[in-house]
């Protein structure tokens, strides 16, 4: 009996050491991010940037960390936790094309995996800033560990998921604010995704303040325990501290319906959105939204899985300050992607009336090539012209000599 009792002993002591050095190690491996700190910025190669009166185009997504649309993930009550590398490699390639088809002057995007096993432990930004012909970047971790035992069935394992901004211009600094956590054990706080805040200042020609902008991904799973509150707030907070007549840009995926979104036409996930009050009236409608119409079906920017049309409405591109839409819409055609759709937006800093603004390079090109194209139809037609009054002439004199002829009466 004493015998027992004492492997009984040693078995729990065993154990006990096992489970220390497993939070031992979980605590002292985890990523625990100052409140404010810098993030990181590269550039390469120069670009005009921004300037007061001239067009410029921003693009907001969340990539889904480039899992693909044709898996039904863990975290959306399926089974696949990794995605096959030539699933990834299509799905990266996809999102360099849209990129390369939109040109955006500024991207601001959402779940981009940097060294994540998931995804074959790929950087997936560096094809994102060339397909997008970016000078400068910066980028924040929000979910990074170097083992998620969860889930159980199949570790997630390393993750290292960014929130990036990506802009055709100048950046001198970008700054990662950290977000409120989950109210949840601090346990699993050490292994699960800590929002933040990537905030960035892009300088204007003609304007004597950058233009600020924030990237965020706010929390998916609070289950109205207050943290899309505290994170919102955080964001108002932020919008109040601008300086007067600074241009400001707030995008993202806020995990959050508009107000006035029936969400009891959801036909999944309908509990996520749980706060008794939505925690977007804290920003709409008091700011400007880009798209305008926030309940329309043609503003909707979430697909569920298996679902061909988005049911739902949670990216956002806000502005402030001298800043203004000339256009913005959500890219439905995009649907093969991510389980979001990207929202673009043309916008000019400046308060001086559309019809003043200085065109884009693009606009440029487009209107040089139809000039040309103008000119060419005008020559066509000079020429056309010519010839058929040439021809009218000759028919003319023909025909009066005919019938001078015929009535006996001199000719010309």
């Amino acid at each position: 009996m004493k015998t027992l009792l004492k492997f009984l002993a040693a078995l729990l002591l065993l154990l006990g050491v096992a489970v220390g050095g497993l939070l031992a190690w979980a605590f002292g491996t985890e990523y625990r991010p100052a409140p404010e700190q810098p993030a990181e910025v590269r550039c390469e190669g120069e670009a005009p940037g921004l300037a007061v009166g001239r067009p410029f185009t921003v693009l907001s997504w969340n990539l889904q960390f480039g899992g693909s649309r044709k898996h039904h993930f863990f975290y959306d009550g399926g089974d696949a936790v990794k995605v096959p590398p030539q699933d990834v490699a299509a799905t990266v390639t996809k999102v360099q094309q849209v990129l390369r088809d939109v040109g955006p002057d500024i991207a601001l995007l959402q779940e981009v995996d940097r060294d994540s096993a998931r995804t074959g432990r790929l950087d997936q930004l560096p094809p994102y800033v060339r397909a997008a012909s970016a000078t400068c970047r910066a980028a924040a971790p929000y979910h990074k560990s170097p083992f998620v035992p969860s889930p159980t069935f199949q570790p997630l394992g390393r993750v290292d998921m960014e929130l990036a901004i990506l802009s055709r211009g100048p950046m001198p600094r970008a700054t990662r604010f950290q977000l409120p956590l989950l109210n949840e054990p601090r346990i699993r706080q050490v292994f699960n995704l800590k929002r933040a805040l990537l905030v960035a200042e892009l300088p204007v020609a003609g304007l004597d303040q950058p233009l600020a902008v924030l990237d965020t991904h706010l929390s998916a799973f609070s289950h109205g325990d207050g943290t899309l509150s505290a994170q919102v707030r955080a964001i108002r907070d932020w919008i109040d501290a601008r300086p007067p007549g600074q241009p400001w840009i707030v995008a993202g995926d806020m995990n959050l319906l508009p107000p006035g979104f029936d969400k009891s036409t959801l036909t999944t996930e309908a509990d996520l959105y749980a706060d008794d009050n939505n925690p977007m009236e804290m920003l709409l409608p008091h700011q400007t939204e880009v798209l305008g119409d926030q309940l329309g079906p043609h503003n909707r920017t979430y697909l569920p899985f298996g679902r061909p049309e988005p049911d739902r409405k949670i990216d956002y591109i806000l502005i402030g300050g001298p800043l203004r839409v000339v256009e913005a819409h959500v890219r439905r055609e995009d649907n093969q992607i991510s389980d979001h759709l990207p929202v673009t937006a043309t916008l000019v800093i400046g308060d001086r009336p559309e019809a003043e603004a200085a065109p884009s390079a693009r606009e440029l090109l487009d209107r040089a090539t139809k000039a040309a194209g103008d000119r060419g139809e005008d020559r066509g037609e000079d020429r056309g012209e010519d010839r058929g009054e040439d021809r009218g002439e000759d028919r003319g004199k023909d025909r009066g000599k005919d019938r001078g002829e015929d009535r006996g009466l001199p000719t010309p």
